[in-house]
């Protein structure tokens, strides 16, 4: 009998792996040997990828150093490897899956390597503000902080429900986006109030504003792997 927790993996059509071989790859897997990996280890790779990415930028905003920005420059452009390399995986066998199927699946490696760019945007507005010495309100900071929580937490749960296909966490993922967003909207209220009271400068509001959309744009593609896999019990029964 099927556990109605669960959406059909069609990604076991590909590797017989299970769920506990493929939780194994991290952000530690060399990405110059994909040859052997499967579409799905590639997608569990990006999103071990994007956590430490996240992590990296995150800590560069408490220090207030340059120090990682090589480093991040370097995972942003390894996710974008992966992401060709997963979705061309997956072009490889599309007639293994039914239509359906492979438009919900062939999607989400973009929709992941989305997410980077979204990072992406983040590191260049923390070049800019190390650069010019821009400072942010020690409410600013707070803000940021938490956030970057938030999204390290919603992408292990994004990493498990690649793997998993659990309907449980995959509803938990829409929650965690929806508390992303209304994060990024109140803080931007917070942001405004803060101008109004002459406690930020134009210069650090534009940068702040810039993150913001871009933690907005994190959720938004959250919500999207979350839909695309849910939409597996629906062609699956």
């Amino acid at each position: 009998m099927k556990d109605k927790n669960y959406v059909w993996n069609p990604f076991r059509i590909l590797s017989p792996k299970l769920n506990t071989e493929i939780r194994k790859f991290d952000e530690t897997e060399d990405v110059d040997e994909l040859a052997s990996k499967s579409p799905e280890e590639i997608l569990v790779i990006m999103v071990g990828k994007l956590t430490e990415l996240t992590k990296m930028i995150s800590l560069g905003f408490q220090s207030e150093s340059s120090e990682q920005h090589e480093v991040c420059e370097k995972l942003i452009q390894e996710i974008g490897r992966l992401e060709r390399a997963s979705t061309s995986g997956i072009l490889k066998v599309s007639e293994t899956f039914g239509q359906n199927v492979f438009k919900a699946v062939v999607r989400l490696p973009s929709r992941v390597e989305r997410i980077g760019v979204m990072f992406e945007h983040i590191l260049a507005c923390q070049k800019i503000k190390v650069k010019e010495g821009i400072p942010f309100s020690d409410k600013a900071k707070s803000e940021l902080l938490e956030m970057f929580s938030v999204t390290v937490d919603l992408l292990r749960n994004v990493g498990d429900s690649l793997v998993t296909c659990n309907l449980v966490i995959l509803d938990h993922i829409k929650g965690q986006s929806n508390k992303l967003a209304e994060l990024a909207e109140e803080n931007r209220m917070n942001h405004w109030e803060r101008m109004e009271r002459g406690f930020c400068s134009p210069d650090a509001s534009a940068i702040y504003l810039k993150i913001l959309d871009s933690f907005k744009g994190i959720a938004e593609y959250s919500v999207k792997i979350s839909d695309s896999l849910c939409s597996l019990e629906d062609v699956s029964k």
